[in-house]
């Protein structure tokens, strides 16, 4: 099946209407780090005249090997509509990415497409550096896969973990569609490295026991703070502001070694990033 193929099926036809295909990959930005609230207020704001006379676009954000994830299809419906004012609580890279936007879009998300979200996965076809296309037949996108539901990226090895609140709280609550995660996070002790991506200041902190770092990470989806005072505070000053977290692992350990031995590990760490960085410790 492509794309145009899967469209019609549900409701919008090619033929019909003006329809743009978009695969978000900047170079300025690591777009895999926004939310989902965040990646639609950049892709709201543009540079260039991009989406005039577009009705719809099907939103994508680019993936290993030339595949592209589905983000939404979103309907326009004002195009250069005034421009809203800029939440406070934008992440500096965020605001950094729509500060030269010239264009503002009002971008609603189709529903009857939303089971699909984060799941179809698509070719891109057409050449990598046009983002933005027309969707016509010489131009479709085959369709490769639609993943399980609650589907994360692959995990590939403890030293690339970089995932959001969002993608951490995905991987926790579907165990059966991300189960590469699991038993990676599950198989190992270790120190964490949470960064508020609003104002830089850093939590580290460490798991231990037989349910590793995945046991530990689950805390935080069930509460964002996982029991730490800094984090709880924050939370109850900045309703949400979980959503702007990010979690990687330092250093992997032994699941053998003492609750001790590991914390040992932790307070070398913090040692070296300092006082100041950890604000949140």
């Amino acid at each position: 099946m492509k794309l145009i193929e899967l469209l019609r099926l549900r409701g919008i036809d090619a033929n019909k209407s003006k329809i743009k295909v978009v695969r978000h990959e900047d170079k300025r930005v690591n777009v895999h780090e926004f939310s989902r609230k965040e990646l639609e207020i950049y892709q709201n704001h543009q540079g260039k005249r991009v989406f005039d006379g577009v009705d719809y676009i099907a939103s994508f954000i680019g993936e290993e090997r030339g595949l592209a994830k589905l983000l939404g299809v979103y309907r326009v419906n004002t195009p250069n509509a005034i421009r809203p004012p800029r939440p406070s609580t934008l992440s500096p890279a965020l605001r950094r990415s729509i500060r030269t936007a010239h264009f503002y879009y009002d971008l609603r998300a189709v529903s009857n497409f939303r089971d699909l979200e984060d799941r179809l996965v698509v070719k891109w076809t057409g050449g990598y550096i046009n983002w933005v296309q027309e969707l016509l037949p010489p131009k479709d996108k085959p369709v490769v896969q639609i993943l399980p539901e609650g589907r994360e990226k692959a995990f590939s090895q403890y030293g690339d973990v970089l995932l959001t609140y969002g993608e951490l709280c995905r991987i926790v609550r579907y165990p059966d569609a991300n189960a590469d995660w699991h038993t990676a996070l599950s198989s190992t002790a270790g120190v964490y490295l949470i960064v508020d991506r609003i104002s830089g200041r850093l939590y580290i902190g460490s798991a231990s026991g037989h349910q590793g770092i995945l046991g530990r990470w689950r805390q935080y989806v069930k509460n964002g703070h996982g029991g730490n005072k800094k984090l709880k505070v924050l939370l109850e000053q900045r309703p949400n502001r979980e959503k702007h977290f990010q979690y990687c692992i330092l250093r992997t350990l032994s699941r053998s070694l003492t609750r001790g031995e590991v914390v040992t590990v932790e307070q070398e760490f913090k040692k070296k990033f300092g006082k100041i960085a950890c604000a949140l410790n």
